[in-house]
């Protein structure tokens, strides 16, 4: 284990009280087991405790990862007098801060921090490089990380993979440090410095959360804050919001500010569709002609892939190889097989409008749509355009099934709320030539743990129908 760990950093934490808001293995118990082990290696004799509304039972997992680790735990109901004597939470993304222990906190001015921010701070210093925005996050981080750790060290963590916190006491000094970061994580961002930043695009999503897009896109603004003159911010010249974002910067921000564009010449780098090159600087960089992953809006990943790793001093004819063989990931218009000349397509990663759209526009008719699971208060009525040039059949499924129904006008559609029927039925009415997509545009979390394993679901039941077929 390397332990390089910000000195200057554990001497603050050794005076706190510290409340860990959120107790899954994947966040809360990574955030544990740092403190743990900066007890173990510096004497410092950190107090630490761990909240969650879950059950005990729901968190056998943690409880029993937990169990050495001398920590306090507090399941179930959150009483507000768990925050007695508490100088510091960490607070997990997925916890939103108008629950009454984190009102309460504000209220007695106690410090909030996400876990991005306090795995920061124990290793800050290093080159950061961070990409945020609606749709395309992974798929762009995982790209970036292929071509630079092919190239030198490298580490992604954050909303993808491993959480920071989890892999922080094992990077060393000489790795990039990619992060994936969620409207949630930035929320709490304070001292985070990433010298080169990304927002994809912007669109309507997490308005559970949220009061409106701008509240939404706010949160995703603190990418930049900390950022100097020697950092670079990249935005996305065709999207709305992060154009006016680039005009209200241009000219005033202390952040070199670069662009990337489907449309647009006057881009930083933009993809030429006559010939099916990237240029830089209006100079020809590489053809992607040949790249393996679907659809214009890939297309937006690997301009904002490729403008990150240039900036990061990766040669262009390194990048270039790597792009084009890049598969994409698991999950995202993710081809799954084809069976009696039906495509199966595994995007159940869409969870917004913005990604259904994406999904849609890459392939050009004959599509099977399944959409549906549990609604972030989207409104979808916008994409009923769309469907009816693209979709010959929409089945909508889980808890949102009826409210899409009333936003998407569309004739040729048909609830099925259970999953599995679903498939049989789009399976059982498609020829050859069709399209069977699972786009949902909605969570999971009315079916399935995560969209992971709805996907994996998904092809499941595809692999069977291929395995019958075949007998």
């Amino acid at each position: 284990m390397i332990f390089d760990l910000n000195k200057t950093y554990v001497k603050v934490l050794k005076k706190q009280n510290i409340l860990i808001l959120g107790a899954t293995i994947r966040s809360g118990v990574s955030i544990a087991n740092i403190l743990y082990d900066i007890n173990m290696n510096f004497k410092a004799n950190i107090k630490y405790a761990l909240s969650d509304s879950k059950t005990e039972e729901q968190l056998k997992d943690s409880i029993e990862a937990l169990k050495d680790k001398d920590a306090k735990l507090f399941f179930g109901n959150q009483e507000i007098s768990i925050l007695n004597d508490i100088t510091l939470i960490i607070i997990s993304p997925g916890i939103p801060h108008t629950i009454p222990i984190v009102e309460e906190a504000k209220k007695r001015k106690i410090k909030i921090i996400g876990e991005i921010e306090f795995a920061y701070n124990l290793l800050p210093n290093r080159n950061y490089i961070a990409v945020t925005g609606t749709d395309g996050k992974t798929t762009t981080v995982t790209l970036i990380h292929e071509i630079i750790n092919s190239y030198k060290k490298s580490r992604l963590v954050g909303n993808v993979g491993n959480t920071f916190s989890k892999e922080v006491e094992t990077i060393e000094p000489d790795e990039d440090i990619i992060l994936e970061l969620s409207s949630f994580q930035l929320e709490t961002v304070e001292k985070f410095h990433a010298h080169i930043a990304a927002v994809l695009n912007v669109a309507q999503d997490h308005l559970d959360r949220y009061k409106d897009i701008e509240d939404y896109f706010n949160a995703k603004k603190n990418i930049n804050i900390n950022q100097n003159k020697n950092d670079f911010l990249i935005l996305n010249y065709d999207n709305i919001y992060t154009n006016l974002w680039y005009n209200e910067l241009n000219g005033v921000s202390k952040t070199k500010l670069l662009t990337f564009s489907l449309k647009s010449k006057f881009a930083t780098i933009y993809y030429n569709e006559e010939d099916e090159y990237i240029y830089y600087e209006n100079e020809k960089l590489f053809s992607i002609k040949n790249r393996k992953i679907l659809g214009r809006h890939n297309i937006e990943n690997i301009l904002a892939a490729v403008l990150i790793c240039l900036k990061d001093d990766i040669p262009p004819e390194h990048i270039s190889d790597i792009v084009n063989n890049f598969k994409g990931i698991e999950h995202r218009v993710e081809f799954v097989a084809e069976v009696n000349g039906v495509k199966y397509i595994n995007d159940s990663k869409a969870t917004s409008m913005n990604s259904v759209m994406s999904a849609l526009k890459s392939f050009y008719k004959n599509i099977i749509l399944i959409m549906g699971g549990r609604n972030k208060n989207i409104d979808f009525s916008s994409l009923t355009s769309l469907i009816e040039v693209r979709v010959k059949k929409l089945i909508l499924i889980g808890e949102a099934a009826e409210a899409l129904d009333e936003m998407i006008r569309f004739d040729n559609k048909i609830i099925i709320k259970d999953f599995t029927d679903a498939f049989n039925y789009a399976s059982a009415i498609s020829i050859n030539g069709d399209t069977v997509l699972l786009s949902p545009g909605c969570t999971s979390f009315d079916m399935f743990k995560s969209y992971e394993e709805r996907g994996k679901y998904f092809k499941s039941l595809v692999y069977k129908l291929e395995n019958s077929t075949a007998i």
